[in-house]
């Protein structure tokens, strides 16, 4: 056994969704090892998936309450995970992802028109096609509206075949920017009038976080980590239910009056990487 026999300090178990998590937490408690957790909630296009996460959650539960500390990166997952799985606030601390997109002039990638953006991975969860479904409406405002939805994933024919349906496809641009190519992504992101995120669930908003770091107005979903970014005043929300109608009403007022916050407080990576040690540090008190 890999864990058992590693003469490891700790144990950090990231996410809860495979075989691989009760495996792990097993394996650690048998062999006396500290573990922590962190969920990684996220979403999924999966209805299946999405029905049987609360018998995740009660089969796990013994496991998960004998972690040393259950590792949250948004507030709203302490108060989330804490009733499903009856667990007091002192169990879990709260470790932010970092946003650390390279700065960039947004001036100079300005191109020609009006740019929206909707950033995430082609599922269906991730709301792409709310946006294109907004576009007619939008562009009653905005004749020179464009969308680039930035991601790449299973679901882009359904979207493209959205897109032509409504006679947009010269509108729309689907595609996604490769990982390492971190400074053509944030002069990407920094030529968006407006970036959207009308996801069901998300968990800590990274991108929408970044979006925010290049000073672009964010429009969102009043949902999950989403919905503190509102609360926060970082960016406007709307409801997950709205019409294509009250979403490019939305739009429109973000892209007339944007929201741009004057001070940003953002995590950055490292800050994450010290919050961890700091952690492990205290769990184990041997490093």
């Amino acid at each position: 056994n890999v864990i058992a026999a590693g003469g490891w300090d700790i144990v950090h178990l990231q996410s809860y969704h495979t075989l691989v998590a009760p495996l792990t937490m097993l394996a650690a408690k048998r062999a006396h090892i500290p573990y922590v957790v962190t969920f990684h909630g996220g979403g999924s296009s999966s209805d299946f998936r999405n029905h049987i996460r609360g018998l995740q959650q009660r089969l796990l539960r013994p496991l998960l309450a004998h972690a040393e500390r259950l590792i949250a990166v948004a507030n709203f997952e302490v108060n989330y995970y804490g009733s499903r799985l009856h667990l007091n606030s002192e169990r879990f601390v709260v470790i932010p992802n970092g946003c650390d997109l390279p700065q960039v002039n947004e001036s100079s990638n300005k191109g020609e028109g009006t740019l929206l953006m909707s950033i995430g991975r082609l599922e269906q969860y991730k709301g792409h096609h709310r946006m294109i479904a907004a576009m007619p409406y939008i562009l009653a405002h905005y004749p020179d509206a464009r969308l680039r939805i930035l991601g790449e994933g299973p679901y882009k024919s359904e979207l493209e075949s959205q897109a032509h349906s409504l006679g947009l496809a010269g509108r729309i641009e689907i595609g996604g920017i490769p990982a390492t190519k971190r400074s053509e992504m944030a002069a990407t992101v920094a030529s968006a009038d407006l970036v959207t995120l009308l996801s069901n669930y998300e968990t800590h908003p990274i991108a929408a976080l970044e979006a925010l770091a290049l000073k672009r107005p964010v429009l969102v979903a009043n949902t999950s980590g989403l919905q503190e970014l509102a609360e926060r005043g970082l960016a406007k929300a709307i409801p997950l239910t709205s019409t294509p109608q009250e979403i490019a009403t939305a739009a429109v007022q973000q892209l007339r009056n944007p929201l741009i916050p004057a001070k940003l407080d953002l995590p950055t990576w490292d800050d994450c990487a010290r919050e961890l040690l700091l952690l492990y540090r205290g769990v184990t008190g041997r490093f």
